[in-house]
């Protein structure tokens, strides 16, 4: 099969000092593309082609890759076959439009952009002319998740009953990160909303399948916040709004056994000495409980734990994933890799049709909270 070429969007090439952002497309997608036999970066498409050039420097990139500073440059190169965005969200559309309107295969971060309006814009775009699009919803590609996915079908715990999700975000509870200032912006569209609880739908959805009955209630409990520089402790502004909602609940009833499900988010650590995600689900032949230090299933790590207790036998016995060759990759590239390889291996994989169906979720969200708080 032929090499998949990659035109990648988003791989800084700023010092550490001066960057800011989540580094994504260096942590996540840098390692498996470097890596696998099927897949080249041939270009890189930064703010300039300078910017671009720093970053092929940087990561010591082939010095045959080309430097763009335009889209509808990268959009034209005829050597790319699929361009892969890792820009802040609401870049999304403005930096893969020529791509699609191309007919180009495109891969964009969740979310799509930064709000339901814009991701039906780039899905009747890709359907227009004919592009094949990814979302970077990774969650059902995790080890941990098919596994969780797999018991649930087989019935290992009977019909589901219930299912208990109470996350922490794990950040401060008195400022933000300098890198994620936008997390606060809801116009920018990256944000506890769309990236925590976005994740956290696809995971849960990802086990127990369709909500059948939906419903929330999203709270701002920090209105004001200051921005620090994490790495000195420097305050860079004081007293910044928020404007995202930091409380999220989510409940509802289960498609496919009209089981009670409930997701709650909140901003701040975990209790000590408690783990960040506790994940439970209640069957009428057992339980299934996911215990994690970081929320982001999506991601995973090596502490994520599953276990099963099975009422027949009165045991707890713990679950192994599934081991595969991507398990060597840094980790948060692991499910990076599962996903762009079902992608090229013509498996399922999240389209922006799919992506649509989380952001319609979220929307619905935005809406409640908006009548609500407008009383």
């Amino acid at each position: 099969m032929a090499v998949i070429r990659v035109g990648l969007i988003g791989l800084s090439g700023a010092s550490s000092d001066d960057y800011e952002g989540t580094s994504w497309a260096a942590g996540a997608h840098l390692p498996f593309l470097t890596a696998s036999p099927s897949f080249q970066i041939v270009a890189l498409l930064n703010s300039s082609a300078e910017s671009a050039q720093a970053a092929i420097r940087k990561y010591d990139l082939p010095a045959e890759t080309k430097a763009y500073g335009d889209p509808t440059e990268l959009a034209l190169d005829p050597d790319v076959d699929l361009v892969l965005c890792c820009v802040r969200v609401d870049r999304h559309l403005l930096t893969v439009r020529p791509s699609l309107v191309a007919g180009k295969a495109v891969y964009v971060e969740w979310p799509l952009d930064r709000n339901l309006d814009v991701a039906k814009e780039m899905a009747s775009l890709a359907i227009k002319h004919h592009a094949k699009t990814v979302v970077g919803l990774q969650s059902s590609f995790n080890p941990v998740i098919r596994k969780m996915r797999s018991l649930v079908q087989g019935n290992a715990i009977g019909r589901v009953l219930s299912s208990s999700f109470i996350g922490a975000a794990g950040n401060q509870l008195q400022a933000e990160s300098k890198n994620v200032r936008y997390f606060l912006d809801r116009s920018v569209g990256g944000s506890m909303m769309s990236i925590h609880a976005g994740h956290t739908l696809e995971t849960v959805i990802s086990v127990l399948g369709p909500f059948q009955t939906f419903d929330s209630s999203l709270t701002i409990s920090r209105p004001e916040l200051d921005i620090v520089n994490l790495s000195t402790g420097e305050v860079l502004e004081s007293g910044v709004r928020n404007t995202v909602p930091d409380q999220i609940l989510m409940f509802g009833t289960s498609e496919r056994s009209s089981a009670a499900v409930t997701v709650k988010i909140h901003a701040g650590e975990e209790f000590p000495g408690q783990p960040r995600l506790d994940w439970r689900i209640q069957g009428t032949r057992g339980w299934l409980r996911l215990t994690s230090p970081a929320l982001f299933i999506n991601v995973g790590g090596p502490e994520v734990k599953v276990e099963l207790f099975r009422t027949d036998t009165g045991q707890v016995e713990e679950i192994e994933p599934d081991k595969d060759e991507w398990e060597t990759l840094p980790i948060p590239a692991q499910n990076i890799a599962r996903l762009l390889e079902a992608y090229r291996q013509n498996e399922w994989y999240p389209t922006f049709d799919w992506a649509v169906q989380r952001h319609d979720i979220l929307d619905g969200m935005w809406r409640k909270f908006d009548l609500e708080n407008a009383k």
